[in-house]
């Protein structure tokens, strides 16, 4: 009896360990929704990890098992069902053929088609790429094994880096890190990417016929401050806060051939090539375009190429040619410009500088937060014209020039031969009945050249057209004081009224030559608002002591003076002002101009003309909030491959 029971619970014994295995494989494929898998296994290296909590797992092939595993982070190749099977703990790692990165598809259905060797979540699919920290989103996912493409379709969402992509299906080659997605939709640093297609290859993530909608307006402009005074008053408003000024409907559309953001820059990461201002019946090409897409104000807009017609510094005659701009640095711009020079005069000539004389000219300039360089050359007058200046501190900066026209506070632009000083200006408002109070001090060396006034012959009659040639040098220091009150009468409004302020200044200076120099000065003005017509205009009476050892920076305005400035809103299209000044006691003009703005609200186009000088000017003023429509966008991830490589 004994031996029988013996022999009894043997067989028992050794039943449950032949069918333990089988029982076990059986309770770990009851339910999954969990598809952990290699990039690119082989068919006989597929394995799958169990996971009670998210559904079934249902595969082509019934009867085949998956082997246990130890955990759920430890893979183990799939075996035949029929042979032993070893515990987990007994494999030896070296043999094992699964890849280290993994793809992991999660979704409420998942089939595992093992004649086709493809995967297939439906229902909330998840897909994460484990080596490339990136993570799909879409309603089905499909994953074949042997191609090693990976197709998703419906309501596609791609998170990589904390960049989202979503689109309408999303096919990838894990192998090749390629991929196509079709109408894709992602944001970039606050701007809005719409496109038909967008892909990976070398160059980066392609959209393709798309739009990209700027994270703020921008305004481009270029010697607006010759501009009509209904327009120039906006115009700093307009480059501090561009999108109060943008127009419900656009006038024109932005579009773009090519364009290129590198996500890696802080600074002028979108490169915008072959550019144009597309009208209703005509278009404008303005090339190539640096600017920055960062969600902050810190924008800088460059154009690589501008068309130049200009004064060229005041080099004398005409200048046409093209000014070549490079972004250096976050702030600073580097431009060259090639240029033509049609008329000007030499120092000592008397001839006019509007001659029929055509020469070469150049002019080099370097501007960033700080510092203001220019540099102009002209054959004709083989006259050289530079400056630099640099912020100092706040309002304190340090001014040098040669033969330029530098500003000289109440005095406007003064041109010594050279010069060099430092300037403090500061301002204090809010003074009952004086809204400003301005004191500019300023100190340094200069040195004169008398023929210089007569670059210009009408410029050259307010200082009785001096002949002299004696070069002076001195140091200069100077003091001024300017300011103006509240308005002491008005009558109506500021669309249609007029009101009557009095402006005035103080000047004292000295010279190391002993020279000594006052000057006071008193405006009542009267301000005039017609609608679209406002003007402006004065009667000055001036006091002035001592003297000068300049020329430069004579006081020519004479003791009596009056002018009568203006600007006209004709329409949407068209702005025109002018200003005059005239010397009642030389009995001569010292200032006329004429300016015109041009085109419709959101793209004018400036032009001025100073007949004292006998200068033109042309310039113009671009404001754009619309998403810019594009034929191809590249997005690229960093400075040395270029490309972005899988989900990026």
């Amino acid at each position: 009896m004994q031996n029988k029971i013996k022999i009894l619970f043997l067989a028992t014994l050794i039943v449950n360990l032949l069918i333990q295995p089988m029982v076990l494989a059986q309770n770990n494929n009851s339910a999954s929704g969990t598809i952990l898998l290699p990039i690119a296994p082989k068919l006989d290296e597929v394995s799958t990890t169990a996971n009670s909590d998210l559904g079934d797992l249902k595969t082509a092939d019934p009867e085949k098992k998956p082997v246990p595993k130890k955990d759920d982070t430890e893979l183990v190749s799939e075996v035949d069902a029929d042979s032993e099977v070893d515990s987990p703990d007994k494999l030896d790692p070296k043999e094992s053929k699964t890849l280290k990165a993994s793809v992991q598809i999660i979704a409420d259905d998942t089939e595992f088609d093992q004649s086709k060797n493809t995967f297939l979540g439906t229902g909330n699919a998840v897909a994460i790429i484990g080596d490339q920290d990136s993570k799909l989103e879409a309603d089905m996912i499909l994953y074949n094994q042997d191609t090693q493409i990976m197709d998703a379709r419906g309501n596609v969402k791609i998170i990589r880096q904390g960049q989202v992509t979503t689109g309408s299906a999303f096919k990838f080659d894990v192998s090749s890190d390629e991929y196509l997605i079709t109408k894709p939709d992602t944001e970039l640093e606050g701007s809005e990417i719409i496109a038909r297609k967008a892909y990976s290859n070398s160059d980066g993530l392609n959209f393709k016929d798309g739009s990209i909608d700027m994270p703020q307006a921008f305004y481009y402009s270029k010697n607006t401050m010759n501009a009509p005074t209904v327009y120039s008053q906006d115009v700093p408003n307009r480059l501090m806060h561009p999108e109060a000024y943008v127009p419900r409907q656009s006038s024109f559309v932005f579009k773009a051939r090519k364009m290129v953001y590198e996500k890696y820059k802080d600074m002028d990461n979108l490169t915008i090539f072959g550019g144009r201002l597309v009208f209703k019946h005509f278009s404008i090409p303005v090339g190539k375009i640096v600017t920055t897409i960062n969600g902050t104000k810190d924008q800088r807009i460059v154009m690589p190429i501008v068309p130049y017609l200009g004064n060229n510094l005041y080099v004398g005659g005409t200048s046409v040619g093209a000014i070549f701009n490079n972004p250096i640095g976050k702030t600073g711009v580097l431009s060259f410009a090639p240029l033509i020079q049609l008329g000007g005069a030499q120092l000592g000539s008397t001839g006019n500088s509007n001659s029929t004389s055509i020469g070469v000219g150049t002019q080099l300039g370097f501007v960033n937060n700080k510092v203001n360089f220019h540099y102009a050359y002209g054959t004709v007058s083989n006259l050289s014209v530079g400056d630099f200046k640099y912020k100092i501190w706040k309002r304190v900066r340090f001014q040098s020039g040669l033969n330029r026209f530098m500003n000289n506070g109440m005095f406007g632009a003064q041109r010594a031969h050279l010069i060099a000083e430092v300037v403090d200006n500061h301002m204090i408002r809010n003074i009952p009945l004086i809204p400003y109070l301005d004191f500019r001090t300023s100190a340094g060396w200069a040195q004169d050249y008398p023929q210089l006034v007569n670059l210009s012959p009408q410029f050259a009659k307010l200082f009785g057209s001096p002949t002299t040639t004696q070069v002076t040098s001195a140091f200069r220091v100077q003091e001024q004081i300017r300011g103006a009150t509240a308005p002491l009468f008005q009558l109506g409004d500021d669309k249609y009224g007029v009101s009557g302020i009095i402006a005035g200044g103080l000047v004292a200076r000295a010279y190391s030559t002993g020279n000594k120099q006052t000057i006071a000065m008193g405006t009542p003005m009267l301000n005039f608002s017609l609608n679209r017509l406002k003007l402006q205009t004065g009667f000055t009476t001036a006091q002035v002591n001592g003297s000068t050892p300049f020329v430069f920076d004579q006081y020519y305005m004479g003791s009596t003076s009056t002018f009568v400035s203006g600007s006209v809103r004709v329409n949407k299209y068209l702005d025109l002002g002018g200003y005059y000044g005239y010397n009642l006691q030389e009995k001569l003009p010292y200032a006329e101009t004429i300016t015109a703005a041009i085109g419709p609200p959101d793209f004018k186009v400036i032009l001025s003309h100073d007949m004292i000088f006998g200068y033109s000017r042309v310039g113009f003023g671009i404001l754009y909030g619309q998403p810019v429509p594009f034929n191809k966008l590249i997005v690229k991830g960093n400075p040395d491959r270029g490309g972005l490589g899988s989900i990026q």
